[in-house]
């Protein structure tokens, strides 16, 4: 079986792609947001809203626990159905393969 008949390659959809660049959109919001409070706090300026959030990001340790164990159980999901398709691309070029031969 050659190698380069196992990579399958598709167009993602319109769709695919625009939920895609939403969510990575959102994600580097929330970072630069977390990082504007840290900084504000770093040059003394505060108000009602900073001091919140501050302490919601920094000084939570529940928070932190959370959204570790989250970035842990992500990081697994996506790991397993890596493993889960590349399994099934495979069966699928040997499938291919046979029925071509």
């Amino acid at each position: 079986m050659d190698k380069d008949k196992l990579i399958i390659r598709k167009k993602t959809s319109l769709g695919s792609r625009l939920r895609r660049a939403i969510l990575l959109i959102l994600l580097w919001v929330i970072a630069l947001y977390l990082v504007i409070v840290n900084v504000c706090f770093i040059f003394g300026i505060y108000s009602d809203a900073l001091v919140v959030n501050y302490s919601l990001f920094n000084l939570s340790f529940r928070i932190y626990r959370l959204l570790g164990t989250l970035i842990l159980v992500t990081g697994a999901l996506i790991s397993i159905y890596g493993v889960v398709h590349i399994r099934r691309l495979k069966r699928k070029a040997a499938v291919n393969d046979k029925n071509n031969a």
